[in-house]
């Protein structure tokens, strides 16, 4: 499902990491992250060789450098931030991000198609400092902010070359915070293992499938409604976390 939207598999690893194997949020988060660097990282190397190559290499450049600005700008904040805020701020970019996934177009040009300007260039500046951000809080690939605000800034490329492009940011941004979290010894390496194995087969079918004719928007409405669902998962869980404090 990542390779296929553009997302780097954090969105369903770290729900499954908290919720299902118990983990607090900032572990889940560490080993998430080996799902999104393992999948984005063989989803740009499967697209980059694939005869409809769709990245955009100057997005790419640029979304990066001020991805890793932002990016160390979330590492700073991820010990100042409540647990029940990470969660709450998971809830409002889901729903946002699955009406957006879900109303958009399909399909779209290869990457040899388009011709950008310097001002498309300069307008996913701040998509780029707002995807490194969340890399380290929610344990995501920066996919999350990254497909709808180049769905939005630059529709010329379409979705192909929106998820393309987002999948091979977010190899650079979540490969280096995987490392900083080993660093830190947040990362329970063994469960991570695991997950990366998984993210590898995973990315390199999942870039093969949306070169199919008619996957693209079918994977854009599916990822939509999974995206709303797990807003709706995390907004329970905030509910109960506030009733609690007010019990208490």
């Amino acid at each position: 499902m990542g390779a296929l939207c553009g997302i780097g598999g954090g969105l369903f690893t770290t729900p499954l990491a908290h919720y299902g194997f118990r983990f607090g949020l900032r572990r889940a988060v560490a080993v998430s992250l080996c799902t999104v660097a393992t999948g984005t990282v063989f989803a740009s190397l499967t697209e980059a060789l694939h005869e409809d190559n769709s990245i955009y290499l100057g997005l790419v450049a640029v979304l990066t450098v001020t991805a890793l600005l932002g990016n160390q700008i979330g590492f700073l904040l991820v010990p100042r931030i409540p647990i029940h805020w990470l969660k709450l701020a998971f809830v409002v970019i889901l729903l946002v991000v699955g009406l957006r996934v879900m109303l958009g177009g399909g399909g779209g040009p290869s990457a040899q198609d388009v011709e950008l300007l310097w001002g498309d260039y300069a307008s996913v500046v701040g998509v780029g400092v707002i995807a490194g951000i969340l890399v380290p809080l929610l344990g995501i690939g920066g996919g999350l902010v990254m497909v709808p605000g180049l769905l939005f800034l630059v529709p010329e490329i379409g979705y192909l070359g929106t998820r393309a492009t987002s999948m091979a940011v977010a190899a650079i941004i979540s490969t280096r915070s995987l490392w900083l979290y080993a660093r830190r010894g947040e990362l329970d390496k063994r469960t991570g293992g695991w997950l990366a194995v998984g993210a590898f087969a995973g990315a390199i079918l999942g870039v093969q499938m949306v070169h199919w004719e008619g996957v693209a928007a079918v994977a854009q409405v599916l990822m939509g409604g999974v995206l709303c669902v797990a807003a709706l998962r995390f907004a329970w869980d905030v509910k109960e976390g506030w009733s609690l404090r007010r019990r208490g």
